[in-house]
This record gives structure tokens, sequence and C-alpha cells, in this order.
């Protein structure tokens, strides 16, 4: 019931605000503009109060518009972004073979078998881990097997886990801004502004990475505690393994010296002789960690099927660009085709069990979500909403496109922190291509609007999405597998404090790094618009 009242504060609260704004004339909204906000404003607060029935409220806010003639079935369509919605289906299907081959552990267990134990410099790696797992796959298979990493590691030194899975989440979110496929949001950005898989490795990849070390120092000021007690764990394993090195050694001299031919030649006690190299710590830990396939062939050919088809997708993502120019065809249709096409060849794989695999690893419930939820947010492009904010923007910036650029993206970020991201995301991709059109018609002589403002949103929706618990899918997904592995849950606040710091850090480095390469501190930028009718001169 206490929900019930808020939602309805909320909803009286934002219908109040609108009626407001229209009568000041600050945001002059008409009575569908208005009816189409607060059935939006529905869909977010339902999402925010009631998570679990999140769809629910999508498919009655659809059909409310539908009602109320604010969309059509045909305009239904068109905004549901389905370009979005196929990828994503086809990289469920890839990503989820790949994990019933169980590749990315494999992967992950033998650097770190590689790194040894050696406490700062394994944390690290594995932040970096996290970051480029994401950026090739997406934020969510990523903090799956990453979490499930760590706690293996946790658990083995007897450590408690939430300082180290929160290290991970923030190293995730950050690296699934590297590519146009490690967030829903990157896939929603790729293809509706036209940028390649490679323009992000140009643009926002070095951003990641700068901004993931700057991440894990603070992490290690901010958790200096964890970190020694990760260091003094492993270090006592150490002295425990040279403890019992020695004595096996001792015990293998005396059996020498004391004419025990019968050790060299290799019999002796039940146990034989030792090889001392056993004790290294380096090789102990790696047998930990490390996956055998010395009686299992199958395995390991599934394993060499698997890099083939990761190398495969991987290449086709990289090159999709490349593709569509010598096939001289639209922008984005080869990231969509290869997506296909190695769904195709999974599900082929799969053979027999390919209808399990497309009905267990879709995740059909998000997927459905974000179709109601671009068909909202297109709802108030098609009824002049968005144009309305655009328009406003623009007058009250006075056409400073930096300005304009920061505080859309500063905004996507901040609503990203207490909203789900790809909402927040979706929320001002027609604000931003309104805003686009409007310095256009204001300007005809402009060659356009700087595409750094995508690049904003992008850094907004991922990186400021480490704020919260509730800031982003791998969050919540971290949280919810330590509560279901018996570690206890992680209160906001905890998670507030240092995700406060590292995201407005993050941004902050964000922004003065893209601004270094977009040469904001050294070019002028456009002229501001010098006519048209929403511009104030």
């Amino acid at each position: 019931m206490k929900k019930v009242i808020q939602f309805g504060a909320l909803l009286a609260g934002t219908v109040l605000v609108l009626l407001l704004c229209s009568k000041t004339g600050f945001l002059e909204f008409n009575a569908q503009q208005i009816q189409s906000v607060a059935i939006f404003s529905c869909f977010i607060y339902g999402t925010l109060l009631f998570g679990e029935f999140r769809l629910a409220f999508a498919f009655a806010g659809i059909a409310l518009l539908l009602g109320l003639d604010l969309v059509t079935v045909q305009g239904f369509t068109e905004a549901a972004n389905l370009k979005v919605i196929i990828f994503l289906i086809g990289m469920f299907l890839v990503i989820g073979y790949l994990e019933e081959n169980q590749f990315f552990e494999h992967i992950v267990a033998w650097i770190v078998a590689r790194v040894g134990p050696r406490p700062k410099s394994l944390l690290l790696v594995l932040m970096i881990m996290a970051t480029v797992s994401a950026a090739l796959v997406d934020e969510v298979t990523s903090i799956l097997f990453m979490t499930g990493t760590m706690l293996h590691l946790t658990t083995k030194y007897k450590l408690k886990p939430a300082p180290f899975i929160i290290m991970l989440v923030f190293a995730t979110n950050i690296g699934s801004a590297a590519s146009s496929i490690g967030n829903p949001i990157g896939v929603m950005i790729a293809l509706n502004a036209g940028f390649s898989f490679v323009e992000f490795l140009r643009w926002s990849a070095p951003i990641a990475l700068v901004v993931n070390v700057a991440t894990y120092l603070i992490c290690r000021w901010w958790y200096a505690d964890a970190f020694k007690a990760f260091a003094d764990a492993v270090q006592a394993e150490h002295e425990a393994l040279q403890a019992k090195k020695a004595a096996r050694l001792a015990a293998s001299a005396a059996l020498v010296s004391g004419g025990g031919a019968l050790a060299m030649s290799g019999g002796g006690s039940a146990s034989g002789p030792v090889d001392p190299e056993e004790f290294i710590d380096d090789e102990a830990f790696a047998e930990d960690v490390e996956p055998s396939f010395d009686h299992d062939p199958e395995a390991l050919r599934q394993l060499q099927i698997s890099w083939l088809v990761f190398g495969l997708t991987i290449l086709g993502l990289v090159t999709h660009g490349l593709t569509e120019k010598l096939l001289h065809i639209k922008e984005g249709s080869m990231l969509i085709g290869v997506s296909l096409a190695m769904g195709s060849v999974v599900l082929f794989l799969r053979r027999e069990k390919a209808r399990e695999l497309v009905e267990r690893r879709v995740d059909w419930w998000t997927l459905s979500f974000f179709m109601m939820l671009f068909a909202s947010v297109g709802t108030l492009q098609h009824t002049g909403v968005t144009k309305v904010i655009a328009d406003r923007l623009i007058e009250s910036t006075g056409g400073n496109q930096l300005l304009l650029i920061n505080i859309v993206g500063w905004a996507t970020g901040w609503l990203s922190a207490f909203l789900d991201n790809v909402l927040a995301v979706a929320t001002f991709m027609p604000v931003v291509h309104d805003v686009r059109l409007s310095w256009a018609s204001g300007n005809p002589g402009a060659t356009g609007y700087p595409e750094a403002i995508y690049w904003m949103m992008l850094f907004g929706g991922t990186f400021m999405g480490n704020m919260t618990v509730i800031g982003s899918t791998a969050n919540i997904i971290a949280v919810g597998v330590l509560e279901k592995r018996g570690h206890g849950t992680i209160r906001f606040g905890e998670w507030f404090k240092i995700g406060f710091i590292v995201s407005i850090v993050s941004m902050a480095i964000a922004t003065v790094l893209l601004g270094v390469q977009t040469h904001w501190f050294t070019t002028p930028l456009l002229p501001p618009p010098t006519s048209g009718p929403s511009v104030s001169h």
C-alpha cells in the first residue's frame, strides 16, 4: 500500500509540474503531450517502485496510448526499434551457446592461473578482464562469469566478497561502453547514430581503459583493508605451502641418507617420492583454478569450436562497416546481419537442442520490456514532447553546443544512476535527434551537430550507472548472485558511498578526454543558430 501511495503521489506531482510548465510558458505542452508524458511517467514510476511488474506496466502503458489514440499500431511498430531487438536476439543466442560450453570460464581460469597469487596484480587483471569481456560480449555475461571467478577466490581465502564484487561491477559497466555490443545502449547508439564497431574502439574504448585504471586506484584507496586482507591471506597460504614443502623435502632427504635406494628407484612409501615443484605456489594456484582436458577430449573439442564461433563473431562485428561499404548497403545492416548469421550457426551446432537454446538463452522478458519502452518513448517524439524539450534546451543554453552536450550527457548519467540506464538513454535519444534537427533548421549553413553528444550519452549511461545498486543490470545481477550464494546483500548506502565517487570521477575524466579528442579546448564550436522559430535571439 505504501508503494501505491508513492506511485500516486509521484504521478500527481508530475502532472502538476507539467501544468505549471505549460501555464508559465516554460515548456508549452498541449493536452496530448501532457497525456503522453503522464503515461510515460507511469511507465517510469512503475518500473522504479514495482520492478517485478515492470513488464505489466509497460503493456498497460502501450494499451493506454493506443486507446487514447496517442500512437497507432503502425507508429508502435516503427518506434519499437526492432533493429535493436533483432540484433540482441542473435547475440543472446551466440553468448548462450558459448556460456553452455563454459567458454568464458575457461578463459578466465587460464588468465588467472597465468597471473598467479599476486593480490594487487590479480585484482587489477581481473578488473581489466571485466572491462574487456564486457566490451567483447555484454555486461550481463561478463558480470556472471567474473562474479563466479571472484567468489571462487574469496571463498578460497575466506574473505568478504562484497568489496571485490563491487569493483568488478564498476569495471564491467565501464567496459560496456568500449564497444557497440557491450551494452544495449551501445547498440541503440550504434544503430541510431550510424557508428561502427571500429568507431567505438576509436572514441570510447581508450576513455574506458583510462577510466578503468582510475577506478582501480580509487578502489584500492577505498577498500585498502580488503586489499590488505587479500594480501595477508595469500601470504599465509604461501608460508604454509613453503613450510609443507620444507617438511616433505626434509623427509625425502632423510629417506635417501638412510640408504633409501628404494625411494630413489621409485618404490618406498605408499605416497612415493615427492616432486618439490608441487609446492611452488604459482603452480598450486594454477592447478586450483585452471581446468584440465586430459580426460575429456570432447570438452576440448567444444572449446575449440567455441573459439571459432567467438572469433568469427568478433571479426564480423569489427569489419561490418567495411563490409557495408564494399557491398554498398545501408549503415548498420551488417551489424544486424552478423548477429543473425552467427545466431544461425550456433542453432545448427546445437541441432536437436536448438529450440531449447532459443527458449532458455534469449531473455524474452527483457526484450519485451525494451520494445514497450522504445515504443513509449517514440510516442513522446510523435506527439512533439521531445521537440519542445529540444527547443528549450537550445534556447536556454544560447546555442552553446559544449554546454548542451554536457547537459545531455550528465543528465543521462543522473537518470541512469536512479533508473535503468537503457530507460535513461531511450528517453534522451529522441531529444538528441530533435536537438540536431532544430539546430539544422535554425542554422542551414551548419555542417551538422557534433556527434560527441552521443558519446556523452553513452558515458553517462554506463559510467554513472555505477553510482547505485540499481543503476545497471550488471549491478542488480551481481547483488542477486551474492544473495543466492549465501553471502548476504549489499546495502544501498554501502554501494552509494563508493559508487558516487567512482561515477563522478569517471564522468569527469570522460568529459575531459572526449573534449581532447574532439578539440573542444583548441577549436571553436559551430556558431549558434542564427534563425529559426524555436530559438531566441
